[in-house]
C-alpha cells in the first residue's frame, strides 16, 4: 500500500510539471503574440505613409496625333542654365513695343495667366483678355500671345479646338491689316509642344519680331532655326519665371 501510494504520487507529480511546462509555454506563447500585436498597432501608428510616386504627367496638347511625346526626354544641348537663366540670340529693339499692350491666350493653356503675372511684376500698363476676340485687338499697339494648347483650358473656357483655331486666325489678320508689333511667348516648355499648339505656334511666329522661349521646347531647334531663317530676335529661358527678366528688359 506505502509502495502504491508513492507511486501514484509520483505520478501525480509528474503530471503537475507536465501541466506546469505546458501552461508556461502557453503563457510564453501568449506573452509574445501581445508584444507582437502590440508592437503592429505601434508600428501601424508612428510609422510614416509611403509616398505614391505620381504618374508622369501627360499635359494636354489638344490632339492626339502629334508625334511628340511629353513623357519621353529628348536630351539636347541647350544654352541655358540654372547659372545662365536667359540667353537672348540677336538684339531686340526695345522702341517697337509701345502701349497700349495686350496679353492673350492662342490655345487656352494656363501660360497666357503666367504671362498676367509677369507682367504685374514688372509693372507695365496693359490688358489682359485669354479669350479676345478679333473685334478687340484693333486699338492696341503690341500683342503678347501665349501660345501653348490645352485641352483642360478649352473645355473650362467652354470653347472647342475649331472655335479656338478659328479665333486665332481671325487675331492673326487684324495684327497683319493694323501692323502691330508681336511677341510670340511659347513659356510652357515641351510639354506644350504637339499637333495643335504647333498650329497656334506657326501663326504667331509668322507675325512675330520677338520670341520668348523655355529652351527645353527646342529639342528639334524649331524655334531657333525660324529666329535665324528670319533674323528675329530670341530670347531662351531656362524657367518660366525668368520671363520677368526678359520682359523687364523690354518693357521698362
Amino acid at each position: 500500500m506505502i509502495r502504491n501510494n508513492s507511486g501514484g504520487e509520483i505520478m501525480n507529480r509528474i503530471i503537475i510539471v507536465i501541466m506546469t511546462v505546458v501552461m508556461l509555454f502557453a503563457f510564453v506563447a501568449c506573452s509574445k503574440g501581445a508584444a507582437e500585436s502590440a508592437a503592429e498597432v505601434k508600428n501601424t501608428k508612428t510609422a510614416q505613409p509611403v509616398a505614391s510616386v505620381p504618374a508622369a504627367a501627360t499635359p494636354s496638347t489638344g490632339t492626339v496625333d502629334s508625334e511628340y511625346d511629353p513623357n519621353v526626354k529628348v536630351e539636347f544641348e541647350t544654352q541655358t542654365n540654372a547659372d545662365r537663366r536667359v540667353v537672348t540670340i540677336g538684339t531686340i529693339d526695345k522702341s517697337r513695343y509701345i502701349a497700349p499692350i495686350l496679353v492673350t491666350s492662342f490655345g487656352q493653356s494656363t501660360d497666357a495667366a503666367m504671362l498676367d503675372t509677369v507682367m504685374k511684376r514688372v509693372g507695365v500698363d496693359y490688358t489682359y483678355n485669354p479669350a479676345v476676340g478679333a473685334d478687340g485687338v484693333a486699338g492696341y499697339k503690341t500683342i503678347v500671345i501665349a501660345v501653348g494648347a490645352s485641352t483642360k483650358g478649352l473645355g473650362a473656357a467652354g470653347i472647342s479646338e475649331a472655335d479656338e483655331t478659328a479665333r486665332a486666325k481671325a487675331i492673326m489678320k487684324e495684327v497683319e491689316a493694323n501692323g502691330l508689333e508681336v511677341i510670340c511667348c511659347h513659356i510652357g516648355g515641351s510639354s506644350r509642344r504637339g499637333a495643335l499648339s504647333d498650329v497656334f505656334t506657326d501663326m504667331v511666329l509668322s507675325q512675330s519680331s520677338c520670341i520668348v522661349l523655355k529652351e527645353d521646347a527646342n529639342f528639334d531647334g524649331k524655334f531657333t532655326d525660324y529666329a535665324k531663317a528670319h533674323n528675329l530676335p530670341i530670347s531662351l529661358i531656362f524657367a518660366t519665371k525668368d520671363t520677368v527678366q526678359v520682359f523687364t528688359e523690354i518693357f521698362k
